[in-house]
């Protein structure tokens, strides 16, 4: 555990203003009550979780959703809101509950029909209301406000879980759909945390790493002590493996429209000494943008957007290092956590619209948002989970490592495939001489690839009736294309499928008949054949227009927020400069991928379009 300081940001900067993501109890010393009684209970109301527990009643098991907040959803509902289609390919990996979900949420959002590559995007109280309509619909129980306490084990098998309140849960087979694999550990399985490194998996992109260049900014005071938001210590070197994982954040909604709009006023014991690294970048002309600090994601939806860390940032929303004591701490002092981020993440709004050292035309930029008066409203307008990008990785039956989503990707126990990019915000952040360096980031492009049923299992000598759809064995890189709540609520929907055969057969997890298990998944709509185009690296002509959007936003959205700037284009594309007004539709400043794909189809509909839009060829 760390001394109460993570990156140079105070965990204890600020009483607790609002109910947060947990209602801490004591464990209870309660009289004693008569378990709970099911075929499968599933522990986490995380989208995996949900999905998970709907997929296994439908299958006609008896189950309970145990959730340890006052809300399901996990992040759809705490402001990530659209299916991040754009660094994946929905068309032929996507399918069965996920994509009920993403219709339903969107159609409710009063968002537009999805067509072409465009993402399914929702508002965040709009996917709670769909969860929970699923939900009831297969008459699954859920229990709110459960903090796991302590697990029974018979040998190999787990028996029971009791929650802080005094209440105990039996059943056959359990799920652990947490973002910290919180039941897992509990279990007795063994886990990891932080990164592996480059040698342990002969991963190019293991351990260490440093993408990015480091920005001449002093990252002292002038006594010489650390600015807050800068760890201690000398770098460490590349390939190393690390006690850290991917970054977290808060990723809230805000808005522009007045009658929405909630002020955002100056934080309780605000410190702008907290915000002196990213005033000092500010001056020094590293960060000219908002944008380049909170990513702002247009939803098209009631003039939201979503506000989320920057994936290639200089100072942003992270705080580095305080992620790293999440999983193995308590609720109490997760709660404290949870605290600093929005603490935090509270002061950077309130910095970027009143300090006059931010250039005023990024101030006024700032002060046209604010909170959404319609969101979250029993907690001050704040999401109700804190974005856990990364918890414990299970080091179960299969392994999953780069090599596995790169070069080998066919596996004969698939359950479903993925394709995401390799995406890890920064990590770490460190003082270099006179300057820093942000540490961590990766970005690269992904392949389809199958997901093995083993990776959901741990061994058999640990535990025979557990199921891990979130916290999944694999390595951090591979963790990083992996980590997307579409990709978990398919591995949810194939977690409770199993669980309820399980359940039935009475046979262990890893016994299950994996064939069975696939034809059960092909009924659910669940895509498991490799596209013939992904085996020999040919690509339809839908596939190579996708292929050049992500190499357009791979090489062109410096700042990797999902969208690219005027600034961006200019310093990528300056012979091309008169064409971005033309494609930025919207005149928002930022090219979305929507905006880039109606310009690709532009371009196919009008073999002459420099000539429609009568500019001379180059």
């Amino acid at each position: 555990m760390m001394d109460g300081r993570f990156g140079g940001v105070s965990v204890l900067t600020a009483a607790l203003l609002f109910t947060w993501s947990f209602d801490i109890l004591p464990v209870a010393a309660a009289p004693p009550r008569e378990p709970w009684q099911c075929d499968v209970v599933v522990y986490g109301g995380t989208p995996a979780g949900i999905m998970a527990a709907i997929a296994a009643a439908r299958k006609g098991a008896s189950v309970v959703l145990l959730e340890q907040t006052r809300h399901v959803g996990g992040l759809s509902t705490s402001g990530l809101n659209q299916d991040e289609s754009m660094h994946m390919f929905r068309g032929e990996t996507f399918g069965g509950l996920c994509m009920e979900f993403l219709h339903a949420a969107s159609t409710q959002s009063g968002a537009p029909p999805v067509t072409g590559g465009k993402a399914y995007r929702w508002q965040s109280r709009v996917a709670e209301t769909v969860f929970l309509d699923m939900l009831k619909q297969a008459d699954v129980q859920v229990r709110y406000k459960q903090l796991l306490a302590t697990v029974q084990q018979d040998g190999t098998r787990l028996v029971s879980l009791k929650v802080r309140t005094g209440e105990i849960y039996q059943a056959q087979v359990f799920i652990d759909a947490t973002y910290e694999g919180d039941l897992m550990a509990k279990a007795g399985v063994t886990y990891v945390t932080g990164r592996e490194s480059r040698d342990e998996f002969g991963e190019s992109l293991g351990g260490v790493i440093y993408p990015d260049s480091r920005i001449d900014v002093s990252p002292r005071d002038d006594h010489d002590n650390i600015l807050p938001g800068v760890m201690e210590g000398p770098l460490p070197p590349a390939g190393a493996a690390s006690p850290h994982p991917t970054c977290y954040n808060i990723r809230l909604n805000l808005t522009t429209s007045p009658e929405n709009r909630v002020p955002i006023t100056r934080p309780e014991n605000y410190d702008p000494a907290q915000f002196e690294l990213l005033a000092r970048c500010i001056e020094a002309g590293e960060i000219n943008n908002i944008r380049k600090v909170v990513a702002l994601y247009n939803m098209s939806l009631a003039n939201k957007v979503e506000c989320n860390n920057c994936q290639r940032s200089i100072v942003s929303l992270s705080i580095p290092g305080a992620q790293t004591p999440w999983c193995e701490a308590t609720f109490e002092q997760r709660e404290k956590i949870h605290e600093a981020y929005r603490n935090y993440t509270h002061g950077v709004l309130w910095f970027l619209q009143s300090d006059a050292r931010v250039p005023e035309r990024m101030r006024k930029e700032m002060s046209q948002y604010g909170f959404c008066k319609d969101e979250w409203q029993d907690n001050g307008h704040w999401p109700w989970y804190l974005y856990v990008r990364e918890g414990r990785r299970m080091r179960g039956r299969y392994v999953l490592t780069q090599q596995d989503i790169i070069d080998s990707r066919t596996k004969e126990d698939v359950v479903h495939l993925c394709s995401h990019f390799i995406d890890s915000h920064q990590v770490t952040r460190y003082a270099d001489g006179n300057g820093f360096i942000n540490e961590g980031r990766l970005w690269q492009p992904g392949k389809i690839y199958q997901f093995p049923y083993r990776a959901l299992t741990p061994k058999q000598e640990e535990c025979e009736n557990l199921l891990v759809p979130v916290c999944v064995s694999s390595s951090h890189v591979a963790f990083c294309s992996i980590r997307l709540e579409p990709t978990w609520m398919h591995l949810g929907e194939v977690s409770g499928l199993a669980a309820a055969m399980c359940a039935r057969s009475r046979k262990p997890v890893q016994e299950l008949d994996v064939q069975k298990l696939q034809v059960s998944l092909k009924s659910a709509g669940i895509p498991l054949e490799m596209p013939a185009s992904a085996l020999n690296d040919q690509m339809t002509s839908e596939e190579e227009t996708d292929q050049w959007i992500q190499k357009f936003f791979r090489t062109t959205d410096l700042d990797g927020n999902g969208t690219v700037s005027q600034t961006e284009w200019l310093k990528t594309r300056a012979e091309y400069d008169w064409l971005f007004r033309f494609i930025d539709k919207n005149r928002d400043g930022e090219i979305s991928r929507e905006e880039y794909v109606e310009f690709q189809t532009y371009k196919k509909r009008h073999p002459d379009w420099r000539q429609s839009l009568k500019i001379p060829a180059k």
